[in-house]
C-alpha cells in the first residue's frame, strides 16, 4: 500500500512540475528559479478548486523591480500562443493580461498577469498566475468578478 501511495504521489508531483511545460513562464514556478526572483508562491489543487472547475492554481508575486522587465518578456512570449487574450498597457508596458491557451488533456490553460507598479496608487509588485481547468476564459472572468 505504501508503495502505491508513493508511486501516486510521484506521478502527481511530475504532473504539477510539468503543468506549464513548454511555456516561457515555467521557471517562475520552479524551486531555484522561483527563489532567484524572490517570489512568494501559492499552489492550490484538489477539492478547494472544484467549485471553480479548476484542477491547478499557481501564483507567484515579487516586489523585486529588477526582474519586472524579464518577467513581462516571459509572459509576452507565451502570449503569442494564446487562443484568447485581453491585455492592458500603461505607457507601453504590460499592466495586465489574461491569456487562454489550447486545451491539453482536455483542460484549458491560463496565464493571468498584473504589474501593479505601473500605477502610483498600487503596490510595486508583479503577480503571475497559472491555472488549468475546464472553464473558458469568459467563464473564469465571470466567476472571479463576483
Amino acid at each position: 500500500m505504501k508503495r502505491i501511495l508513493f508511486i501516486l504521489t510521484m506521478c502527481l508531483m511530475a504532473t504539477i512540475a510539468n503543468a506549464q511545460k513548454n511555456m516561457e513562464i515555467a521557471p517562475l514556478f520552479e524551486g531555484e528559479e522561483r527563489a532567484k526572483y524572490a517570489f512568494s508562491a501559492v499552489i492550490i489543487e484538489g477539492k478547494s478548486l472544484k467549485k471553480y472547475d479548476l484542477t491547478l492554481f499557481k501564483s507567484v508575486t515579487t516586489t523585486k523591480s529588477k526582474w519586472f522587465s524579464e518577467i513581462e518578456n516571459l509572459v509576452e512570449n507565451d502570449s503569442k500562443e494564446a487562443i484568447d487574450k485581453e491585455c492592458g498597457y500603461i505607457n507601453g508596458k504590460l499592466y495586465y493580461g489574461f491569456y487562454q491557451f489550447k486545451p491539453r488533456d482536455g483542460k484549458y490553460r491560463y496565464i493571468f498577469y498584473r504589474n501593479s507598479s505601473l500605477r502610483e496608487d498600487e503596490p510595486c509588485e508583479i503577480t503571475v498566475v497559472y491555472m488549468e481547468g475546464y472553464p473558458t476564459l469568459a467563464e473564469l472572468k465571470k466567476m472571479f468578478q463576483r
